[in-house]
């Protein structure tokens, strides 16, 4: 076989630190990967991650280390933060296929330990009681509105009518209520991940990042064992949030689900000089000033050659990542959870609260089951108001995932033709579907030739939700100072 024959093969039957430091050490041995490994020991790959990864901090070798772990009885809010990590893989417990009662939910010891302690158990037992209690009589009422189809499979259609069941009553489930979640990242990334968790104020995200640091250590005993928390990260949070809290109003302005706040007023002229760009040898300030010369025409046909061949599955060009729109979006915590697992971008994220009001499902109400499930969801927020005076960052594992919540999202425009046309889809959610035509609208508002492109499926496919707002008049921040 000739020296210089295409070969490709596996390194996975070595550990992860091997691999790592046989990458790294590629680019200035001779030798074949496979040759590399071979004179490789653990104690000889820990020294050069000592020396090069943390001692010079060459952190990129650490991508080549994959872990994967299995994390169980973590809270539905714990999730958001773990997921909170752009370059990882996830997978998590379904509120669609799933369900869910009172033995399986987060007690936070501050409250537990306090006066509020038996109310918080008794509450949320609750909710999650209602919760229960509701499945069947839902469950009967979506079997009737949806009769089996002639030559549907059983098994089939009962997992439709199971699903559809627990969308509706799934928005009773709070985000105490526990999970279970796979992660697969790099060391770098695990690193990250177990420095931001150690740096928050709650102790449930100190606990998994303990426990989390702790596992690692046993595949990547090297690359992830001076993960800490971050004094930056834990000095600076709380002082910004203070400083929110006093200088800014209580009450929102605004109840609009989707608005753009910021986008490039020359996005199509940038996009068609980038298009053209990689196809010349021009710099892109001479190409951007003959686009300005183009028709209207002249640009949109462009526009064509570069997106209308594109099949179902064909992401568009990557050009378009030059462009980029900002979206603050006011959604309920289940439609949050789906928008949130789109992380090619930027997310800054609100804490929960009830403040902007709560989502009923029509389905519910035509079950005749909305009295008893508004009542629920106002236990839930008094519940909150009590719990928020003495415990604010606590408060939030009180809230079930029918309540609304804001997120700041920067997307690019190649993730934002992702993000629409998988969200719009008719198998999807109503509550996740509506913010993403939302976001379609907007776009189109005010860049017609590029939302014209996007892939939108506009069908109804469900009744829209109806959405239940508080009295302003809960007041949970503390006063300004005059």
């Amino acid at each position: 076989m000739s020296d210089n024959k295409l070969s490709v093969y596996s390194l996975d039957h070595l550990k992860p630190e091997i691999v790592a430091v046989a990458f790294a050490k590629c680019s200035r041995s001779p030798e074949s990967f496979g040759a590399i490994a071979a004179e490789l020991t653990d104690e000889k790959s820990a020294d050069f991650h000592e020396k090069w990864v943390v001692g010079y901090g060459h952190s990129s070798v650490a991508e080549h280390a994959n872990v994967h772990l299995a994390l169980e009885n973590v809270s539905i809010l714990a999730t958001k933060v773990i997921e909170d990590n752009r370059l990882a893989s996830f997978t998590e417990k379904s509120t669609r296929y799933q369900i869910f009662d009172r033995s399986r939910y987060y007690k936070p010891a501050k409250i537990m330990g306090s006066s509020l302690g038996v109310e918080y158990e008794n509450t949320m037992n609750e909710i999650y009681d209602t919760y229960t209690a509701m499945f069947e009589p839902m469950r009967e009422f979506i079997t009737k509105k949806y009769p089996r189809q002639e030559n549907e499979n059983d098994k089939a259609y009962e997992a439709t009518i199971k699903a559809r069941t627990c969308d509706n009553i799934r928005y009773l489930l709070p985000t105490a209520t526990l999970t279970n979640l796979g992660m697969t990242a790099n060391a770098r990334v695990w690193e990250h991940a177990v420095s931001k968790l150690l740096s928050s104020s709650l102790e449930e995200m100190i606990d998994i990042g303990h426990a989390i640091k702790n596992e690692a250590l046993k595949i990547v005993p090297t690359l992830i064992k001076f993960a800490d928390a971050n004094k930056y990260i834990a000095e600076t949070n709380p002082i910004l949030n203070t400083l929110a809290r006093y200088i800014l109003p209580n009450t929102p302005e605004s109840s609009a689900p989707v608005t753009i706040v910021s986008y490039e007023k020359d996005a199509e002229n940038k996009l068609i000089a980038s298009l053209l760009y990689r196809f010349a040898q021009l710099p892109y300030n001479q190409i951007y000033a003959e686009v300005l010369k183009m028709t209207y025409e002249q640009k949109e046909k462009i526009m064509d050659e570069a997106l209308a061949r594109r099949a179902t599955f064909d992401a568009p060009l990557r050009e378009l990542e030059h462009i980029y729109y900002t979206f603050d979006i006011l959604m309920d915590y289940g439609a949050f959870r789906d928008v949130q697992r789109h992380r090619m971008c930027t997310q800054t994220n609100q804490a929960v609260t009830i403040i902007h009001g709560y989502e009923t499902p029509p389905e519910i109400v035509e079950a005749g089951l909305g009295t008893r499930y508004r009542e629920t969801m106002e236990k839930a927020a008094a519940l909150y108001q009590k719990i928020y005076s003495q415990f604010p960052l606590e408060a939030q594992y009180t809230v079930p995932l029918g309540f609304r919540k804001r997120t700041l999202f920067t997307w690019n425009l190649r993730e934002l033709h992702h993000f629409i046309a998988l969200r719009s889809g008719l198998k999807g959610h109503i509550s996740y579907r509506r913010i993403a035509q939302a976001c379609w609208h907007k776009l189109n508002e005010v860049q017609p030739l590029m939302a014209k492109y996007i892939r939108v499926n506009m069908e109804e496919g469900s009744s829209s939700w109806a959405s239940t707002m508080f009295n302003p008049a809960f007041n949970f921040m503390p006063k300004k100072q005059n």
